[in-house]
């Protein structure tokens, strides 16, 4: 365990010693929404991430999700993204992300874990991202019905960043 800590201590060391166009910090609001056995639901995200290189990011983003026949449940979903940047022009870029990650929810039967993968584009300090979110659930969940739902989910999602950026 002591090595693990070591080495991942030493990556984040090293990878925000050098130069990078990323800031450091970045954070983003955004939306998303999905269908389980026809129960559609609707997600917002506050999103904080931790940029320790230009091609592998750390992001948290609390979330709270609503819908008919659901209960409302809060959270927070922690991912870790490979990314792939092309610069667009002076102070643009193009990028594309996915990565694997952990739901913790206010109700323990929705904890789920975490695959995405999107797409981005960054302008003079405003960002707008999308993609697609898979969700795989830990435990046997129920609609307000008592239906059983799917054990797996997808949801879409959109999100928005603009000069939320701290350090380089």
């Amino acid at each position: 365990m002591k090595i693990i800590l070591f080495l991942l201590s030493s990556i984040v060391v090293a990878s925000t010693s050098f130069a990078k166009e990323t800031p450091l910090i970045t954070g983003d609001i955004g939306g998303s929404t999905g269908n389980n056995n026809g129960v559609t639901y609707q997600e917002v995200h506050l999103g904080v991430n931790l940029n320790f290189t230009d091609w592998l990011t750390w992001r948290n983003s609390g979330f709270q999700r609503t819908g008919d026949k659901i209960e409302t449940i809060t959270g927070l979903d922690s991912t870790l993204r490979l990314v792939l940047r092309t610069k667009l022009g002076q102070s643009g870029s193009f990028n594309f992300f996915l990565g694997p990650g952990y739901r913790w929810s206010s109700k323990e039967i929705n904890n789920a874990v975490i695959g995405e993968a999107g797409i981005g584009a960054n302008f003079g300090g405003f960002g707008l991202s999308g993609g697609a979110k898979y969700l795989k659930y830990d435990k046997d969940r129920f609609n307000s019905d008592g239906e059983i739902l799917k054990n797996e989910d997808v949801n879409y999602f959109i999100n928005i960043s603009g000069n939320t950026s701290f350090g380089k």
